[in-house]
């Protein structure tokens, strides 16, 4: 197993969420998808794979990444777009 990049550890103030766990998994793919460099993102998907980042895109990012990260990883990941919640839009435009 590899360690993550610095660059990742450094975008959680704490401990570093475990890939192992649904809820580290979810927290390091919308931590890294939104702000991790290319170092960061070559080991998560080296970690968890291209599939299981589509799938999580499709599942949780109307929800968890901004607009602008969603969108490039839709056309990246080859997803079909998805419409942005009207509640997150109503809540925060930019979303």
């Amino acid at each position: 197993m590899t360690e993550a990049p610095a660059h990742a550890r450094q975008l959680f103030a704490g401990d570093f969420p475990e890939v192992e766990t649904d809820e580290g998994r979810g927290a390091l793919i919308a931590a890294l998808l939104e702000d991790g460099d290319r170092d960061d993102l070559a080991w998560l998907a080296a970690r968890i794979g291209r599939e299981a980042l589509a799938a999580w895109v499709e599942r949780h990012g109307a929800r968890r990444l901004s607009r602008r990260s969603r969108t490039l990883w839709t056309a990246v990941l080859a997803l079909p777009p998805t419409p942005t919640p009207a509640a997150a839009e109503a809540l925060w435009p930019l979303a």
